[in-house]
Parts: C-alpha cells; sequence; structure tokens
C-alpha cells in the first residue's frame, strides 16, 4: 500500500473501532456542580498491542441523560479541567482526552505503541507534515483513530443521548475529519482550522498562490487536509475562525466551508483580529450551536453573510452585503484591509456605513489609501436570536482611483478613535484551552478609559496589539521614529515588541520601560535601535514592522502614538 494516494473513504471505511475499551478510572474529583474523572481506555489495535488513550470526562452532579460533547484541544495541550468543567455545567457531559502522546514533566498522557511511536508530537518528526509512505502512516491518522475511540466511549455511556464535537486549530482538523466519515456525530464545531496545511507560506493573494505537486503532496492532501474532507461531511457543522490566525490562512478558510456539499445546516464565524482565538460573540455562536443540535432547543442558524466589492454608482469603493432575509438583523459590519497578503498580519478597521440596500442588504464605504493596488474586505452581522455570522474574505485589484480613497498618515492611534483596530496581544489567562475568552473578565477585553486631566487612553489586560504600522496606509518611512504617551497609575513594566520578517523567519524586537507609577501622562519617543531581539540585535527601521505591540502585568493606557 506504499505511495498510495488514500482519499477519506478509502483511508477510512475499513478501520475497526469494535474493538472493547475497558475503561478505568484513575482519579475523580466533585465539588457542587460536576464530577470530574481521569480515566483510561484502549483505542485502535496495532499489531498484539492496543493505544492507552488517558482523557478526563466531566459530568453533570445530577443524575439524569445528558448530550456529550468530545472536546479535542490544539496537537501541543492535553485534557483541561476549566473547560470540562465549564460545559459540565451547561448540562453535557464532556470528555477530552491527550493524544499528544509522551509529554516532558507529565504522567497523564495517551501510550502509542512503538510502531506507531511517530503519533507522539514529540516524535512527529515528519510525519506531521507529510505523508512519505501513506496517509496512514501519519500523526493524523492514529490522533483521529483516539478519537474515533473516545466517541463509542461516549456512545456506550448509558446517560448519553447526542453527542457532538469541539476542535481546536489541530484538534478542528480532527473533528473535520470525525464529521466526513463517523455517524455518531449530532454537529461538528472545527475551531480556528479547517485545512490548507500544506500551503503554509504560500498567500491566496500573493504572487505564487500555488503549490508546486509531486506524488507526496498529493497523498497528504488527499487524505489529511480538511478541505478534502469537507465535501463529505455528515452533520451540521459551525466553522469558527480568527482573521489574524498566523497557524491557518484565514484567506482559504471559505473555501473549505464551501466544499460541504450536504444540504445539513452550516455556517461561518470571524473572530475579527484574533490570532487563532475565539472572542465572546464566537463562544456564544458555539453555545447556541450544540444547544440546538445536541439539546433540540429552537435556534434560527443564520447562513454566512454575502459580500462583493463594487464601485458605487457615484463612483466611490464600497462593499455590498447581504443578510440572511429569514432573521432580523441588529448589527451589521464591515471590515477592511489594504495590500498585504500575508492574511495574518492585516490591519482590520471597520467600515463606514453609507445607506441600505434593499430588505435585506446594506452599502458600507471602502476607504483606501491612495496607491493601495488591492483591498480586502469580509462582514459580520448579529441577528436578534444572537447568532452571528460572517462573509468569505473578499478581494479586489484597484486599477483606477476613487473618490472616497484617503492619503497616508502619521497617527497611528489617539483616543478620539475609540479602541480602533487595536486587538489582544496574549492569551495567557482569562482563556479555555488557550482559545476560546473565558467571559470571566468584567469589561471589554480591549477598553477606553480615562486618565489625568481627563485625557482618555487605551487598555487591555491581555496587552495590546496593532498591525496599523504594517498598513501602507501607516507604514513608517526612513529612519521614522515611534512617540506615544502612556500613563501608568503605579510603578509598571511595559514590555513593546515589534514584529519584523527576516526572509521566512519572524523576529521579535523589543523595548522594555521601567515607569515610576505617577498621576500624569508621560511621552516617550522611541528609534529602531531601542528595538532588540533576545541576542541584542537591533531593529534595522520601524517600516520593517509587521505589527507593534504593548504589555504589562500592571495596568497602563496608550495615547496619541503617532510617528516622526
Amino acid at each position: 500500500m506504499a505511495n498510495k494516494i488514500l482519499t477519506p473513504v478509502t483511508l477510512w471505511n475499513d478501520f475497526d473501532d469494535s474493538l472493547p475499551a475497558n475503561a478505568t478510572v484513575l482519579d475523580e474529583q466533585a465539588d457542587d456542580k460536576c464530577v470530574v474523572r481521569a480515566i483510561r481506555f484502549y483505542g485502535r489495535a496495532v499489531g498484539e498491542e492496543r493505544v492507552n488513550i488517558f482523557a478526563r470526562v466531566a459530568c453533570p452532579v445530577e443524575e439524569g441523560k445528558y448530550p456529550a460533547l468530545l472536546i479535542l484541544p490544539d496537537c501541543s495541550l492535553t485534557a483541561e479541567m476549566d473547560i470540562l468543567c465549564r460545559f459540565a455545567e451547561l448540562g453535557y457531559i464532556a470528555l477530552m482526552p491527550d493524544y499528544r502522546g509522551v509529554w516532558k514533566g507529565t504522567d497523564g498522557y495517551t501510550v502509542y505503541p512503538q510502531a506507531v511511536s511517530y503519533a507522539n508530537l514529540a516524535m512527529a518528526e515528519r510525519h506531521i507534515d507529510y505523508a512519505d509512505e501513506t496517509a496512514k502512516e501519519t500523526c493524523w491518522y492514529e490522533w483521529t483513530a483516539v478519537a474515533r475511540y473516545c466517541l463509542n466511549f461516549l456512545a456506550s455511556i448509558p446517560s448519553v443521548a447526542k453527542i457532538g464535537a469541539i476542535g481546536i486549530r489541530a484538534g478542528g482538523d480532527i473533528v473535520w475529519q470525525l464529521a466526513a466519515t463517523c455517524d455518531k456525530l449530532s454537529c461538528a464545531v472545527p475551531v480556528c482550522a479547517g485545512g490548507w496545511r500544506a500551503y503554509r507560506g504560500i498567500n491566496k493573494y500573493g504572487d505564487a498562490p500555488e503549490l508546486k505537486m509531486d506524488d507526496e503532496r498529493y497523498r497528504y492532501i488527499a487524505g489529511v487536509e480538511s478541505q478534502s474532507y469537507a465535501p463529505q461531511v455528515k452533520c451540521p457543522l459551525l466553522m469558527l475562525c480568527s482573521t489574524n490566525d498566523e497557524g491557518f490562512d484565514a484567506d482559504r478558510a471559505f473555501d473549505t466551508f464551501l466544499r460541504i456539499e450536504g444540504k445539513q445546516e452550516k455556517t461561518f464565524y470571524f473572530a475579527a483580529r484574533y490570532g487563532g482565538h475565539i472572542g465572546k460573540t464566537g463562544v456564544h455562536d458555539l453555545d447556541l450551536f450544540i444547544r440546538k443540535h445536541l439539546k433540540g432547543r429552537e435556534v434560527f442558524v443564520p447562513e454566512p453573510t454575502d459580500i462583493s466589492i463594487e464601485e458605487d454608482t457615484d463612483g466611490e469603493l464600497i462593499a455590498r452585503v447581504r443578510s440572511d432575509q429569514n432573521g432580523e438583523v441588529t448589527y451589521s459590519e464591515v471590515y477592511m484591509a489594504e495590500d498585504t497578503c500575508e492574511s495574518a498580519m492585516r490591519d482590520w478597521s471597520k467600515c463606514e456605513f453609507k445607506r441600505d440596500d434593499g430588505e435585506d442588504g446594506r452599502v458600507f464605504r471602502l476607504h483606501a489609501c491612495v496607491g493601495a493596488s488591492r483591498v480586502f474586505a469580509f462582514s459580520k452581522t448579529k441577528y436578534s436570536c444572537g447568532f452571528a455570522v460572517s462573509s468569505r474574505i473578499a478581494a479586489k485589484k484597484l486599477e483606477k482611483s476613487y473618490p472616497n480613497q484617503t492619503g497616508r498618515s502619521r497617527i497611528l492611534y489617539c483616543s478620539e478613535e475609540g479602541r480602533a483596530s487595536f486587538t489582544l496581544d496574549r492569551f495567557t489567562h482569562h482563556t479555555l484551552a488557550d482559545c476560546f475568552l473565558d467571559g470571566t473578565l468584567p469589561a471589554p477585553p480591549v477598553r477606553v478609559e480615562e486618565g489625568p486631566c481627563g485625557i482618555k487612553g487605551i487598555y487591555s489586560p491581555y496587552g495590546l496589539r496593532l498591525y496599523r504600522i504594517n498598513d501602507p496606509r501607516y507604514r513608517p518611512g526612513e529612519n521614522a521614529l515611534l512617540k506615544f504617551d502612556i500613563y501608568c497609575p503605579k510603578t509598571a513594566t511595559v514590555q513593546i515588541t515589534i514584529r519584523a520578517d527576516k526572509g521566512r523567519r519572524a523576529e521579535n524586537y523589543t523595548c522594555t520601560l521601567y515607569l515610576a507609577g505617577c498621576d500624569a501622562w508621560t511621552d516617550h519617543v522611541l528609534g529602531a535601535k531601542d528595538f532588540k531581539t533576545e541576542e541584542s540585535k537591533p531593529l534595522a527601521q520601524l517600516r520593517e514592522a509587521k505589527y507593534i505591540a504593548f504589555y504589562s502585568e500592571d495596568v497602563f493606557y496608550i495615547n496619541n502614538l503617532l510617528l516622526l
């Protein structure tokens, strides 16, 4: 079978998931809301051996029949208590396996037989990104096999009703395989995942968007990639993505979604400006979706918004959006970016509403910068039922000028813009499974608050990141300087980071400010040489920046960020 191209059907049609699990409870923890057990059970047979799966399962305290959720983390993570307890408290039996395998400093991991030791992420080598023999000799086959036995385990619990699956990043790619090849799922939610792994570093709108194909690439794409499984999806599916995800090309996300051929319910949502993470709106979508398909609740799930970039009758460059006419729209937004072909590094700014366009249409102005060669846009629409959906990322080459184009600017931010296009920098706390904002913060994660003298500034406990410095409208000139005002009510250490790409390698250049707390704004001016790598190599020019980020464990506010 070596060198054979296996499709989703030929790869999985003879898979044996009938072997007994023989589950063992290792540990049990309980409070007044849920019970969490650490368990082991057997997976597939490899010769005379069996995969020994480690997982955690959380159940509501009260006995009864409940729907179940299989939650698959990213491949570098393992079973997490917090996200399991969240879903158990919402009335689900939630199971989360470890599939990364042996991991330094831990003993709760899945044990793979030596013959498939490459299923351990730490030993994967080429088996994660290549199918040198067939798709069966990859990490993905073994990881999906673990997930299939997890589904069997859930189905064997007498108190389990319907089963759904949520997968995050690599776990999301596994969910695509489950949704296409398993009959046990009532719904699937892949998160920040949708295939195209073979295309990493190849931008859809770059100069060379096509992949150089050979037999190995055909084997990998046909048997591993999510876009190959999408046409076979059997159950309702919600696809959650983020626009600035460095692990998955947002431009190609909707391409995978469009390949779903069945008539089952499906929809799509982008978390604007987030990088591989999902905020409150996307989490609410997830809750509504599984509530409908696992608990039988009445929930209107809108179709994705339709978007086109056009020239309006008055000559202006506009985005025209169409919402689902079966729902009542509570708000509709359009986000725009320019020129940057690398989707993860785009500055997404909100567009100006121009007018309504019939019952379910709206028109937004796209104020592209003079000299921009391409514009990108996508829309977000929220409905009265609470569900929000997005459109694809539309793109248009600009081959003429438009009356609503704007000039360049040296002002990266002032508080009069509100939150502007700032986003979160570090998801080191208040997150579930290193992906979902957990909603425990009392205020929006990025907020504008008043400082000394009634002057407002922007702040986030997650730190602040701004891609605007990479936008052609704001890109620094030769030997530019960075000026900003900062307010720290208490002594603070603020780390300012500039991300720059050197060829195919990303490098972070950092400048650390040690600030005494005071009841006043202080201004700072920094040059490129003030930013250095860990090896003390200075940044050559600010114009190399892909983004700029501010972070501190302490409270700080930024205002009047500009280029000199």
